[in-house]
């Protein structure tokens, strides 16, 4: 058993090795503050401290998880061993980085909780990342520092067990709005109808009109979407909106024929997770509300979950979501950049930083979502397929597990969109390579 060495044990430091030894590596391991017993230890063993005792693994600490409070924190970047690493070490230590620190300090996201410039929607901005701003935010640095770690571990200690993963892919679709057309009330098709007159869009009049025959929706790509993932054998998670009716949240009405019917099929070959609505991230009634609709329509218990415009909170969206009975979210990413918000490609727990405590609250972070290049980077798509082919290989070079997402009018037979489909049938090809 690995025997780690830190001068006391505080719930952050429990967090990051359960994390890397436990979830990631597989390893079994124990801590001590006792440094007489660590030093007659005479197995594989790691020094967490300031100050080596002997031969074993020296990796020199800062003082991050040994805190209590959030301050802002002066970090370089610096390159070691070929990687950018944060918190770097003298060369005495062994690892030349506090891997502890860096990897809590990414999926904690520490630097969210200190005070930043929200954007329009109140999130986050990647431009104020500590990735975007050192350019490695289309890198999973924290599964490449614990694949460093575990080569250094492997070369000082072969007898070590691992455990060992392998490259997944799950596609996820957002259901902001089902149909372009169908399923408005009376009062939001007159209105609708009234909007495209007096902006001279007299193609959208004429497909309202279509979409009251029996002509199929421009948005309804459901069959396409079954066949696809059937076809191709992918796990797919689809988030469905259904709040009530807001300038940000304008599905059709959720006890709508058509949207129970919609949510019912999708459910016969693919999961269903909630998309609480724009304003439920700091309002827990709001999200259990919307969870309720759903597990009425599917008559079976919801515990995925994705914020609509990825707009949350921390701790507070989280603990909500908990709260709620929700214990998956699929929300770490940012919307305009694609990359890996918290540094990694695998389902982490979450830390609620601010009540300095681990729980099983589980994130599936994402890494792009087809809207970043719709409507913030504006790139061709054969330019945005290059950079999802990118995204997947490093995923794959640390055998963790791509998220991607879609929406269903993203894939329509809109001009607008026009080629999309082709991208996301690419991708798809791509990841069921292997």
């Amino acid at each position: 058993m690995l025997l780690i060495y830190l001068p006391v044990a505080t719930s952050r430091s429990e967090y990051i090795f359960e994390l890397i030894f436990k979830h990631e590596l597989g390893i079994e391991y124990s801590t001590t503050s006792d440094n007489k017993f660590f030093e007659a230890y005479q197995q594989e063993k790691i020094n967490y401290s300031a100050f080596r005792f002997g031969k074993e693994i020296f990796i020199k600490s800062t003082p991050l998880l040994f805190e209590h409070t959030i301050k802002k924190i002066n970090i370089s970047v610096e390159k070691k061993q070929g990687i950018l690493v944060l918190f770097a070490n003298d060369a005495t230590c062994d690892v030349g980085f506090d891997i502890f620190a860096s990897v809590f300090y990414m999926v904690s996201r520490y630097e969210e909780y200190l005070s930043f410039t929200p954007d329009k929607h109140g999130r986050f901005r990647a431009m104020d990342s500590i990735a975007y701003k050192n350019n490695f935010l289309q890198l999973p640095v924290v599964n490449i520092w614990i694949q460093y770690l575990k080569k250094i571990l492997h070369e000082k200690f072969p007898s070590l067990q691992w455990q060992h993963s392998s490259f997944k892919a799950i596609i996820t679709y957002d259901i902001d709005i089902a149909y372009a057309f169908k399923g408005r009330g009376l009062f939001r098709f007159t209105a609708a109808m009234a909007k495209d007159f007096f902006t001279l869009k007299f193609k959208n009049i004429f497909k309202r009109f279509q979409s009251l025959s029996a002509k199929k929706d421009p948005w309804d790509v459901y069959d396409y979407l079954k066949e696809t993932i059937i076809k191709n054998n992918v796990s797919s998670v689809f988030f469905f909106l259904l709040a009530d009716y807001s300038s940000h949240d304008k599905n059709i009405p959720h006890d709508h024929p058509l949207m129970i019917d919609l949510i019912q099929k999708i459910s016969t070959y693919s999961e269903i997770g909630i998309h609480p609505s724009y304003k439920s991230s700091k309002n827990a009634v709001k999200i259990l509300k919307e969870k309720i609709r759903l597990e009425k329509i599917i008559n079976k218990p919801i515990t995925k979950s994705r914020q609509h415009y990825l707009k949350f909170t921390l701790p507070d969206t989280y603990n909500h979501l908990a709260t709620a009975g929700i214990t998956e979210d699929y929300s770490m990413g940012f919307a305009d950049i694609p990359g890996f918000r918290a540094g990694t490609c695998k389902p982490f727990y979450f830390y609620d930083l601010l009540n300095e405590r681990s729980t099983g609250f589980k994130i599936f972070p994402i890494t792009v979502m087809e809207a970043a290049f719709l409507y913030y980077l504006k790139l061709k798509p054969a330019e945005c397929l290059q950079i999802i082919f990118n995204l997947i290989n490093e995923v794959k070079n640390v055998d963790g597990t791509f998220i991607s997402i879609w929406h269903n009018n993203s894939l329509s037979t809109d001009s607008i969109y026009k080629e999309w489909k082709w991208v996301h049938n690419e991708m798809i090809k791509r990841i069921s390579s292997g």
